[in-house]
């Protein structure tokens, strides 16, 4: 399922998308240092940072995650790196600085744990960008039903090349069926621009600021939701 959804960001306008957004916290001159939390096996990071790149941006990666796949992550781009210990998102160990990323993955914590990350971010003084590739909206909704089509189509992309991927797509169609419901599910808990702005309204202060809205994207009936914290 995760080499499915990595094949997936390559043919969309998310990590474009994601990166411009980025880049506006990006100083001149300096390299941009990422910490992406709940990474697991490095999803679109490694095409934000060739999206970065084209902005003119140098960025380094720090993937984290609860739960460390360090041996799902043997991409070539030095420039990506696996913390080898347990990072739970809600209390980042205070030596991983940077910028800090949420791909797709915000909405897996329930209300009080992501406001837990929020404010972490917040009472350190971190920028932190949250972005989803879901939407909990009628129209967006409505289009899961077309995912198990995506799979059949795109799983001939996924690398690297697996047979058991092609067993379990079309042999045995249960990845089909999984992703399903793991991307109708993921749009039923996404949460919307209102509710993230909700979860900020008592992290408030001169020195931080929030932004939330949506991300329009192209031939798709909805936005998808970001938030972004700065220090400022």
């Amino acid at each position: 399922m995760t080499s499915y959804l990595a094949a997936t960001y390559r043919i969309t306008p998310f990590p474009r998308l994601w990166a411009e957004r980025i880049s506006k916290l990006a100083r001149p001159g300096e390299v941009c240092e990422i910490v992406d939390l709940g990474s697991g096996a490095a999803g679109p990071v490694p095409l934000v940072l060739d999206e970065l790149r084209k902005h003119g941006i140098q960025a380094r990666a720090t993937l984290t995650d609860l739960y460390p796949n360090a041996k799902r992550w043997s991409g070539p781009d030095a420039a990506i790196a696996y913390w080898p210990d347990s990072v739970d998102a809600r209390r980042v160990p205070p030596g991983l600085g940077g910028v800090r990323t949420m791909f797709a993955a915000f909405h897996h914590f329930r209300p009080d744990g992501a406001q837990s990350i929020l404010r972490d971010a917040f009472e350190n003084r971190r920028p932190i960008c949250v972005f989803e590739a879901t939407s909990r909206s009628a129209p967006a909704i409505a289009t899961a039903i077309v995912i198990p089509l995506l799979v059949l189509l795109l799983t001939p992309r996924v690398r690297p090349f697996s047979w058991t991927q092609i067993l379990f797509t079309y042999l045995l169609p249960i990845l089909p069926v999984l992703i399903f419901w793991d991307g109708l599910v993921s749009q039923l808990r996404t949460y919307t621009v209102a509710e993230l702005n909700g979860f900020t309204s008592a992290l408030r202060a001169p020195d931080y600021m929030w932004e939330a809205g949506l991300i329009e994207i192209p031939r798709l009936p909805a936005g998808v939701p970001y938030l972004i914290g700065r220090p400022g």
